[in-house]
């Protein structure tokens, strides 16, 4: 019998932390019944009455405030807040980069993460899309899911990815956003090693479509303290190839750190331009702490 994979094998762990938490994203409301409130839009049936307008004729009579014709002989009909599902996309980069340094885990936080998002997406009763993005061919995407079953299925999907090849992801989001204009709410997964520039062109492609956009970023130890695990010799691009003589003089450590710096402040600054929601986390972290702490403070999952 076959070993379940790596993702099957947190999928249960994974949907038991969801079924205590509650996923809180904007985006444009789907049509099917959900449970995310979309106040300002009333509607003539649900929960939480709203608003009041004028009868018009046609309008169904059992919506009319029989309390309030009794009380001014005015004829009124009930509005309630609507209440609708949205749909998440839930979108990972599977580039090489994503399995760089081979000894790190970021791959496997960053496909963890995914699908305790997608998981706690369908434990709020809204509808789910896995979207991988590869850099080979059309992204990998699994059906809309909107049962506990369809964690599952998205655990395989990810159990027959490996990151690989190179990925221009502000085209990727970008045309996504162009083939899927039913927006939601899309959470990008992701190292986000680009120019902030190039991904932002994918950014506001899908804020034009109406999605609430959260980039989640996860970036291995050795990213960010590269003392601590990389040595003197070549650095190679893994999605490019190309090589680089290294030496870690403590000057070269000390540009390294300016530079990343200089790249997490425009990300964040491009985050704020497009009404992004940005977080960066570690893959030194286990996923729990990333979604019971950082994505907590957020404001992106809440405690049932």
């Amino acid at each position: 019998m076959t070993a379940p994979g790596p993702a099957r094998a947190a999928a249960a762990r994974l949907g038991a932390l969801a079924a205590r938490l509650g996923l809180h994203v904007g985006g444009r409301m789907g049509t099917r019944p959900g449970e995310r409130r979309f106040p300002g839009r009333p509607q003539t049936s649900g929960l939480e009455l709203e608003a009041h307008t004028a009868y018009a004729p046609g309008d169904d009579l059992r919506h009319l405030d029989w309390n309030l014709l009794g009380r001014f002989d005015a004829l009124l009909m009930r509005r309630f807040t609507a209440e609708r599902e949205v749909l998440v996309h839930v979108l990972l980069d599977a580039s090489a980069s994503m399995a760089t340094p081979a000894d790190d885990r970021k791959w496997s936080v960053a496909s963890e993460l995914a699908l305790a998002l997608a998981a706690i997406a369908i434990s709020s009763h809204h509808a789910v899309r896995l979207v991988v993005l590869t850099g080979s061919g059309p992204p990998r995407m699994s059906d809309v899911h909107r049962r506990r079953a369809g964690i599952v299925a998205m655990a395989d999907l990810l159990d027959t990815t490996a990151p690989r090849d190179s990925l221009d992801l502000g085209v990727a989001l970008g045309t996504y956003a162009h083939r899927h204009p039913e927006s939601g709410a899309a959470i990008v997964v992701s190292d986000f090693l680009l120019e902030p520039g190039r991904l932002e062109q994918g950014v506001a492609a899908l804020r034009r479509r109406g999605y609430a956009v959260y980039l989640l970023q996860v970036l291995a130890r050795a990213e960010r303290e590269p003392a601590q695990a990389i040595a003197d010799g070549e650095l190679v691009d893994v999605e490019s190839g190309d090589s680089h003589p290294l030496t870690l003089t403590p000057e070269v450590l000390a540009r390294y750190a300016e530079l990343l710096a200089a790249h997490q402040d425009a990300l964040r600054e491009m985050a704020v331009r497009q009404r992004a929601t940005w977080l960066a986390c570690a893959s030194d972290a286990s996923v729990e702490r990333i979604v019971l702490d950082d994505l907590a403070r957020l404001g992106l999952v809440r405690t049932r």
